[in-house]
C-alpha cells in the first residue's frame, strides 16, 4: 500500500508525462488511466467540521465502482440523524464510460435508499426510488456525483473547456454544464498542491459546484464545494489518500 504523497516528484512527472503522451500521440485515444485509491475527507458546513467521509475508487475484474461513505462526528453525530452511503459502478472501453449501477442508502432511513440499473442492450435504466419503480430511457452517456470525476478528467485530457451532458439526480435525467474553471492552489495539511478546476451547474438546480483536483492526478478531488441558494456552503476537503489498494 501506498501511503499518501501528493507531491512526489517521481509521481508527478510519470504522471505528467503520461497526460503529455495522451495528447500528443496521433491517434491515440483520450481514455482516461484509471488508478485505485483511499481518500479521506473533512466535512464542513458553514465553516463548521461537521463529519468525515471515506471516498474510493476500486477495480474489481474490469468492474470499476465509486464509494463513498459519510459519518458526523463530535456533538454533531447528536443532532444529524443520518449515515448516507452512496456506490456507483461502471465499465470503461477506449474513451466510454459506461454506467452500470448506482445505489444510495442510508442506514439511519431507509426511505432514502435508492438504485439505478443501467441497461445498455435495451436502451433504459432501471430506477427504484422512495418505493417506487420507474424506467428511463438511456440514449447517450450519463453521470453521476462519482462518475463526473471521470468526466472531468477526460475534459483534462482533451483541453475541453466545456461539455453539457445527461447527469442522474435523484431518480431523474437532467443536462448538466461542466465549465473549466483555471488552476489554482489548494492547502493539504500544510502543503499547497496545484490544482485544476471544474464548475458544475445543473438544470432546475439551485446549486453550484466547484470541483478542485490534483493536477497529477486528475481523478483525485482535492477539495468540492458546494453552494445551493438560501443555504451556507459545504465543503469536502482532503486530508490523506492511500494509492493502489
Amino acid at each position: 500500500m501506498k501511503r499518501h504523497c501528493l507531491n512526489s516528484q517521481s509521481s508527478s512527472i510519470a504522471s505528467l508525462l503520461l497526460l503529455i503522451l495522451l495528447l500528443i500521440s496521433p491517434g491515440s485515444s483520450a481514455e482516461v488511466p484509471l488508478r485505485s485509491f483511499n481518500a479521506s475527507y473533512d466535512l464542513y458546513q458553514g465553516g463548521m467540521h461537521i463529519a468525515t467521509a471515506e471516498l474510493s475508487l476500486q477495480d474489481s475484474d474490469g468492474l470499476w465502482r465509486w464509494r463513498m461513505s459519510t459519518r458526523s462526528r463530535g456533538i454533531y453525530s447528536l443532532f444529524i440523524n443520518s449515515s448516507p452511503y452512496s456506490e456507483t459502478t461502471f465499465t470503461q472501453d477506449n474513451n466510454d464510460i459506461q454506467l452500470q449501477r448506482i445505489l444510495v442508502t442510508d442506514a439511519a432511513d431507509e426511505k432514502k435508499n435508492e438504485s439505478a440499473n443501467f441497461d445498455w442492450s435495451k436502451g433504459t435504466i432501471a430506477v427504484l426510488r422512495r418505493g417506487k419503480q420507474k424506467q428511463l430511457p438511456l440514449d447517450a452517456n450519463v453521470y453521476d456525483y462519482h462518475s463526473v470525476h471521470l468526466l472531468t478528467a477526460a475534459m483534462q485530457l482533451r483541453q475541453q473547456e466545456n461539455t453539457t451532458v445527461d447527469f442522474y439526480v435523484k431518480g431523474k435525467l437532467v443536462k448538466s454544464r461542466i465549465v473549466y474553471g483555471g488552476t489554482g492552489k489548494v492547502n493539504i495539511n500544510g502543503e499547497s498542491i496545484d490544482a485544476v478546476i471544474y464548475k458544475q451547474m445543473i438544470v432546475r438546480s439551485n446549486s453550484r459546484i466547484k470541483y478542485y483536483y490534483d493536477a497529477a492526478n486528475p481523478l483525485l478531488p482535492l477539495r468540492i464545494e458546494k453552494l445551493e441558494s438560501g443555504e451556507s456552503q459545504s465543503v469536502l476537503s482532503l486530508q490523506k489518500v492511500d494509492w493502489d489498494l
